[in-house]
């Protein structure tokens, strides 16, 4: 039993991971849609380029989550992927022209190209087949596969699109309770990267909007793409993040400098505050939630309270707000046109920052958590004497890996070494590393490199927060093991 659900929890933080993919496509279409409105460059063509993406989300979805699965992030995987995505679409829409999977049905074609493509990546056919064999099955069995789930679909997904519905027009008109869960529920789920999962049922599941083009009536789902769509209802659930992004965890973390130790404020300020520009800039917050998250839970409890509370004060401001990534200054400036009421976002960030900072400020204090800068002297004399040491060669690493001081090199040594480590990908900011012993995990030696935090999982799963530069050190160490 255990085993079974260490695998079921393995698989839903990869299906996180892998939906980052092809969120990331997002910006440019936002960007384009954007700029090609009557009130910035009205230039019809370029609106029309970014309204493309969203009008194949679905599809995108589905190219994403299949290199996200594939073993070894093959091409083979994602053109499967495609090929089983027209099949699904095209069956059901002969069947029931109603049903419509959205990204849904992406996702489940993109995990099933996935798994189908490592199960049968190497397959072997008799000779007189053999051209068919290894990648080039891929698409035959994933376009039959594709076949299949669509005759079940058919029977099955109406009542379970009913649920959806429910529960998305529950969420919807529940107001400020649905807006306060989810925003508590989002933070409350960054530590295992499950909340991937829960914003791609709000962002493009939940809620539906008619968008009417040249006589062409067109559904969109969702609280982002409906917002981009031109939705006035959309965008509650994503305006009361730009408080806590903008000017929340900024000042958090300057209240963390300010309680630090007068020795460590130097090295820690410099840290904190790339950290709060990264935030306040891009919206991407997991470097600042990581640092304090295990160090002193409390304030990650109260800082995912004031979430919760945050998407209820927009909304009851009548905010309206969208981004095609995170809630930062660049989609604000984006989606500020498309909104409303977005001014208010100013006063009540400045509000959220006062919060944030006095009243981390004095938690810290008042019960001397151990944020950055105020851990034991013993835990950085540790962490110093591993940043000493952490180019010194494994037992069992390669002769490459044992002299190369690079990058790449020292964060496969504190993972363990090569012969630990069985698999390592990256999100948007942190490495997810499937290893064989978790124990050979050097934490300190890897956030004396920069990690921000090491989460261990049971099943030998690995997250190792860095920040934006995840992408980059996760290639380097593939070096070392391919």
């Amino acid at each position: 039993m255990k085993t079974m659900l260490a695998s079921f929890g393995r698989g839903l933080v990869k299906l996180g991971k892998s939906l980052m993919l092809p969120i990331a496509v997002l910006p440019i279409a936002g960007l384009l849609l954007r700029l090609g409105q009557p009130d910035l460059l009205d230039i019809g063509f370029i609106a029309a380029a970014g309204q493309a993406v969203f009008s194949h989300i679905a599809l995108i979805f589905a190219l994403g989550v299949a290199i996200g699965f594939a073993d070894d992030n093959h091409g083979a995987a994602p053109l499967a992927a495609y090929v089983g995505y027209v099949i699904l679409t095209s069956s059901l829409k002969t069947l029931d022209p109603s049903i419509d999977m959205g990204v849904f049905g992406g996702i489940i074609v993109g995990v099933t190209a996935g798994l189908l493509y490592n199960k049968y990546k190497s397959i072997k056919l008799p000779s007189y087949l053999a051209f068919f064999g290894g990648r080039r099955f891929l698409p035959i069995v994933t376009g039959a596969v594709c076949l299949l789930i669509a005759g079940v679909s058919y029977f099955i997904w109406p009542p379970i699109a009913r649920v959806i519905g429910a529960f998305g027009d529950w969420t919807i008109t529940s107001g400020n309770i649905g807006l306060f869960f989810y925003g508590l529920a989002n933070r409350l789920l960054i530590p295992v990267g499950m909340h991937h999962i829960l914003n791609n049922l709000v962002w493009f599941q939940f809620g539906d909007f008619e968008v009417v083009k040249e006589g062409v009536t067109t559904i969109v789902h969702g609280d982002l793409t409906r917002f981009f769509a031109g939705d006035p209802m959309a965008g509650p659930f994503m305006a009361g993040f730009f408080p806590i992004m903008m000017f929340g965890l900024p000042a958090a973390a300057l209240a963390m400098i300010s309680t630090a130790k007068e020795t460590r404020k130097k090295a820690i300020g410099g840290l904190l505050l790339s950290m709060a520009f990264t935030s306040f800039l891009t919206g991407i917050t997991e470097p600042i939630e990581f640092s304090f998250m295990f160090l002193a839970f409390p304030l990650y409890v109260l800082h995912s309270l004031l979430t919760g509370l945050s998407l209820v004060i927009m909304n009851v401001l009548d905010v309206k707000l969208g981004f095609t990534f995170s809630a930062g200054l660049f989609d604000y400036l984006l989606s500020y046109g498309l909104g409303k009421n977005g001014l208010y976002l100013i006063p009540v960030g400045i509000v959220y920052a006062l919060v944030y900072y006095f009243l981390f400020k004095w938690t810290i204090i008042k019960f001397n958590l151990q944020t950055p800068g105020r851990e034991e002297e013993t835990a950085a004399e540790a962490a110093q004497e591993n940043a000493e040491v952490k180019a010194q060669p494994a037992t069992d690493a390669a002769p490459q890996e044992a002299t190369d001081n690079s990058r790449g090199a020292q964060y496969l040594h504190g993972l363990g070494g090569k012969e630990n480590v069985k698999t390592i990908d990256a999100c948007a900011t942190r490495l997810r590393v499937e290893v064989n012993d978790a124990e050979r995990v050097d934490t300190a030696a890897l956030k004396a490199l920069g990690a921000r935090g090491v989460v261990k999982s049971a099943g030998g799963a690995v997250q190792v927060i860095i920040g934006p530069e995840a992408e980059l050190i996760s290639d380097e160490v593939k070096k070392y093991l391919n």
